[in-house]
Formats: structure tokens, C-alpha cells, sequence
């Protein structure tokens, strides 16, 4: 009996979604769909728009015969560990192909993965004016020829690099397809039937109906951001600089500029990232360090 692991967020469970989950169980000829996804926070540090139990049905209605949970620990990271937590829960299942949606499907990610370059205490990833997500680009391209840039190409590539790394080449295997309707980042819908989970969160948060797009019904937006805000004024106001550095991920004098922006009393959480943006760090970087504060996650 055949398996196929699909690794997901759903936030929300799009028709771009069941288009993956369909053609991953013909490619493979798979008796077995595990879906392996995030759990009420996603990978970029946000809560999702609908909580997993809603998310994790609809999976199931769609198609999955069985939905796990990526634990917050590996849900709410980068995506390298992302990849390899996900990777090794998948192999624990006993998955025998993971598939994952790619804009370049056609590139062997296994073997660019062999090619990656060292980047385990190499000074050329820490440049300050530059994220490590860019520097690391930059190397892989001058050793592949290959550039590294596609939000779904790269989560393919860390899948590739995690199955490589934990010695699984041999018993799990990494199909692409390629990505149709809509790019990861679209910010609106483009066609008629398939958006990005972008776009119709953003058409959900305007009061707009998605239900062109998504099986899901009755899907309203929940504005979290100034609760979420509020709670995380008080964290930085009375937290001393000790405690924020006991923090997850929280380095490089990260402490300081986040107390020293929040006593600028900026008006909403946009404002106050933009006080904290930098070349150095990406917005998903900062919403990560940002949960783990509100989370107390040492």
C-alpha cells in the first residue's frame, strides 16, 4: 500500500490546494493521502484565519485520509527547519513520497540539495546587509547555476536538502508539481478559479466573498493584529531586557531595538514593524521572534 505526504498550511484550504492533493495521488498512485499541517499559528508567525480543527476538516473532506499536526516548534520557524521537522515526522509515518508544488517542477531538487554549500559557521552568510535567505542564494547559484528565489522552489529545495541531510534518499522520495493560477506572493486573485491563500485572505479581510475560490464556506476575517498588538506593548514594556534575551531566537541585540521601538509608542503593529525592518531581517523573521515573545518561548 502506497502513501503520498503532503506537507501544508491551509490558511485557508484553497481550490489551488485540492488541484495538489488531487494530482499528488495520481503521480504517485498513492491508496494513501497524509496531510501533514500547521497548526492554529502558521510558518510566518501569524495566527492562521481559521483554526486547525476547521482546517484539518476540510482536509479531510477534500480528499486526505488522515491530518497530523506539525507541531508550533517546527510550524514556526524558518524554512529549513520547517522542512526537516516536517520531513522527519513524514518519514516516522512511513510516507513513501512527499510531493510539494514548485515553479521551476521540472528541477531535480535532490540534486541541487547535494550541491548546497556549507553554510554552518560561514562568515560570508552573516553580512549584516543582507538576509541569510539572499546570501545563501548567492552561494548555491555559483556552485548549481541555479538562483534560489521562488517562495514554493524554495520550500522544495529544503525539502530536498532535509530528505538529503537525515540520510532518507533511499526510502522517500520528493515529486514537484507545478504551481498553477497563482504565484505564492499574489496579493489578488487573477483568475477565476484558483488565488493564492494571499490573495483571499485579503479579499476576505475587505469583506469580500471568496467562495469562487475555496471549498471552505462561511469564511470571515478575523482582525487579530490590534489584540495581538496590545499584548505584545505590554511583553516589551515590562519585560527587561534580561528576560527578552532568554527568548527564542532572540540575538544579536534584538532586545534593544524592539524596547527602544516600543517606546517610541508607535499607534499599530504596522508602525511598529516598520520602526524594527532592516536588510538583515525579513518581515517573517521579525513576526517569528514577535510570537515567540507573546508565547514566552525560551
Amino acid at each position: 500500500m502506497k502513501s503520498v505526504g503532503l506537507i501544508t498550511e491551509y490558511n485557508p484550504l484553497h481550490n489551488g490546494h485540492l488541484y495538489h492533493l488531487q494530482h499528488a495521488k495520481e503521480l504517485t498512485g498513492a491508496d494513501i493521502v497524509i496531510v501533514l499541517m500547521s497548526g492554529n499559528w502558521v510558518q510566518r508567525g501569524l495566527p492562521a484565519i481559521v483554526d486547525k480543527w476547521q482546517r484539518a476538516q476540510a482536509a479531510l473532506t477534500a480528499g486526505a485520509d488522515l491530518v497530523f499536526e506539525l507541531p508550533f516548534y517546527y510550524a514556526v520557524q524558518s524554512g529549513d527547519i520547517f522542512a526537516d521537522g516536517a520531513v522527519k515526522l513524514l518519514a516516522d509515518l512511513q510516507v513513501d513520497t512527499i510531493v510539494c508544488g514548485a515553479e521551476h517542477s521540472d528541477t531535480d531538487f535532490i540534486t541541487l540539495a547535494r550541491q548546497a554549500p556549507d553554510d554552518q559557521g560561514q562568515a560570508q552568510f552573516d553580512a549584516k546587509n543582507q538576509t541569510y535567505a539572499s546570501n545563501f542564494a548567492a552561494a548555491l547559484a555559483e556552485k548549481s547555476g541555479f538562483y534560489l528565489e521562488d517562495a514554493n522552489d524554495i520550500l522544495a529545495f529544503s525539502y530536498a536538502r532535509a530528505i538529503v541531510n537525515q540520510g532518507l534518499e533511499d526510502r522517500l522520495a520528493l515529486k514537484t508539481i507545478a504551481r498553477i493560477g497563482a504565484s505564492y506572493h499574489d496579493e489578488t486573485a487573477n483568475t477565476e478559479r484558483i488565488a493564492s491563500a494571499t490573495a483571499i485572505r485579503n479579499i476576505l479581510s475587505q469583506g469580500g466573498d471568496a467562495s469562487a475560490y475555496t471549498p471552505m464556506k462561511n469564511l470571515v476575517f478575523k482582525e487579530y493584529e490590534t489584540e495581538l498588538f496590545q499584548l505584545l506593548r505590554y511583553r516589551l514594556s515590562t519585560d527587561g531586557y534580561g528576560q527578552l534575551r532568554g527568548i527564542y531566537q532572540v540575538s544579536e541585540g534584538m532586545e534593544y531595538l524592539f524596547k527602544q521601538a516600543m517606546e517610541q509608542n508607535p499607534k499599530d503593529f504596522q508602525s511598529f514593524l516598520s520602526m524594527i525592518k532592516s536588510k538583515r531581517y525579513t518581515f517573517a523573521r521579525l513576526h517569528r521572534v514577535l510570537a515567540y515573545i507573546l508565547m514566552n518561548i525560551k
